[in-house]
């Protein structure tokens, strides 16, 4: 038994279904008060760079994922890992270490320094919000 659904329900269905779409493109753009934002003019042709702090571990945020995708590290020391993000053409909104506890947003253009202290050997995971992209800390 196959289900059908009516035009009714299929154009109800595409209406919602775009409705997400303009609330997800636009909810970001919201400010506290409520009124839209504009964005600073951008330059078409300038790609931001990213600024890593001296002695931390720069991690670009690609199409395909985070590169490198693996870093080495050493149980009990701390490191700082600066995540840069050039675009919002990737879901990487966040990096979260999920045995952290640890989350930060990454906005597009702008380097975003993660301190971390790895406690134990072996793999830490590492994943965008959606967990679609991830890398791993290989702790010695």
């Amino acid at each position: 038994m196959g289900a059908s659904i009516s035009k009714g329900q299929a154009l109800y269905l595409v209406v919602v279904a775009l409705a997400c779409v303009l609330a997800w493109k636009v909810a970001p753009s919201l400010t506290s008060s409520g009124s839209l934002s504009r964005p600073a003019p951008v330059d078409a042709n300038v790609m931001p760079v990213p600024h890593a702090p001296p002695g931390s571990v720069l991690v670009n945020i690609t199409m395909v994922g985070f590169d490198p995708a693996e870093i080495e590290a050493k149980a009990g020391q701390p490191m700082k890992l600066a995540f840069f993000r050039p675009n919002a053409a990737n879901c990487a909104r966040e990096v979260v270490f999920p045995d952290l506890g640890v989350r930060k947003e990454l906005p597009p253009g702008q380097t975003v320094v993660v301190d971390i202290t790895p406690l134990k050997t072996g793999p830490l995971v590492f994943e965008c919000g959606m967990k679609m992209l991830k890398g791993k800390l290989i702790v010695r």
